[in-house]
């Protein structure tokens, strides 16, 4: 059983700011600034969680002239993140 790739996704995942990130792209497409902005980080800090996001491939992104928006990449995520919350709520 393959697990080194599923313990870096858990591993992303365990990150509140990155968790907030992702659940604000499952709500619509936003640039940087506009997460740094709801998030009230600063702009290195969002775009350091959006490269690793990336690189793990759970967002996606496109250019509209100067500006770069990102969205998730599939809804895998989401359903993994309910999932988790369930769970986390059946204990309380």
């Amino acid at each position: 059983m393959e697990v080194a790739g599923l313990s870096e996704l858990f591993r992303a995942l365990a990150d509140e700011s990155r968790v907030k990130i992702l659940y604000l792209l499952s709500l619509q497409e936003l640039c940087v600034c506009d997460l740094a902005q709801i998030l009230g980080l600063t702009l290195p800090a969002i775009s350091h969680h959006l490269r690793l996001l990336k690189a793990m491939r759970l967002v996606k992104f496109h250019r509209q002239g100067r500006m770069v928006y990102y969205s998730l990449r599939d809804n895998h995520i989401v359903e993994l993140i309910r999932v988790a919350r369930e769970h986390f709520l059946e204990g309380r």
